[in-house]
C-alpha cells in the first residue's frame, strides 16, 4: 500500500526524511459536477482541478515551500501554482512520447487536418513522428462532440509551458519521435 512504500523509502539507507514533507490532501466533492454516466477520466480530471484550492493553501502554509512541482497530465491545472509560489514545474507523462506529442499536437491542428484523420480516417501527420493511423489514436481525439475531447484536447497545450517534461520512454523504443 501507499503508506508502507512512502514508509519504505523514508527509511532506505541513504535518505533524509527531514527533507520530504508528505501531505495528504482530501477528496473534493465533484458530485455537483459529474453524474452516474459522466466518463471515469473526466472525473479524475475534475477531481484534479477541483483539489488545486486546496493545495495551494496547503503549499502557503509550509515553512519550508516546495522549489519544484510536479504534475501528471490529469493535473495540468495545477502547473499555475509553480509561478505563484515561485516553483520549477515538471509535467510527468506516464505514457510513452507518442501520446505526449498527439496531446501536444492535436491542439493545433486545423479543421481540415482535424477533418482528414477524424472523418476520413486517414492517418494523422505529427511532425518528427510516424504518421498515426486512425485506428490506433485514442478514443478521446476522435469525436469532437465528446466531453472528454473537449476536455483533454485543450490540455495538450500546458506542457510546453513547464520547465521540463518527463515521459517514460527510451531511445530504443521511440527514436524517432524523441
Amino acid at each position: 500500500d501507499a503508506a508502507s512504500a512512502q514508509s519504505q523509502f523514508l527509511n532506505s539507507p541513504g535518505s533524509d526524511a527531514s527533507l520530504v514533507d508528505v501531505i495528504g490532501l482530501p477528496s473534493p466533492d465533484i458530485s455537483g459536477l459529474v453524474g452516474p454516466t459522466t466518463d471515469f477520466a473526466i472525473k479524475i480530471l475534475y477531481t484534479m482541478r477541483e483539489i488545486v484550492p486546496t493545495l495551494r493553501s496547503k503549499i502557503s502554509e509550509m515553512k519550508h515551500k516546495p522549489t519544484a512541482l510536479i504534475v501528471d497530465m490529469l493535473s495540468l491545472d495545477a502547473l499555475k501554482l509553480g509561478g505563484e509560489f515561485n516553483m520549477l514545474t515538471y509535467v510527468f507523462n506516464p505514457s510513452n512520447a507518442l501520446f505526449l506529442a498527439v496531446s501536444m499536437y492535436f491542439p493545433t491542428l486545423d479543421k481540415d487536418v482535424e477533418e482528414e484523420h477524424i472523418i476520413k480516417k486517414k492517418r494523422l501527420a505529427i511532425p518528427g513522428c510516424e504518421p498515426i493511423r486512425f485506428e490506433d489514436n485514442m478514443k478521446a481525439y476522435l469525436d469532437p462532440t465528446d466531453q472528454v475531447y473537449q476536455e483533454f484536447v485543450p490540455l495538450g497545450l500546458l506542457p510546453p509551458t513547464a520547465d521540463g517534461i518527463i515521459v517514460n520512454t527510451w531511445d530504443g523504443m521511440e527514436s524517432k519521435t524523441l
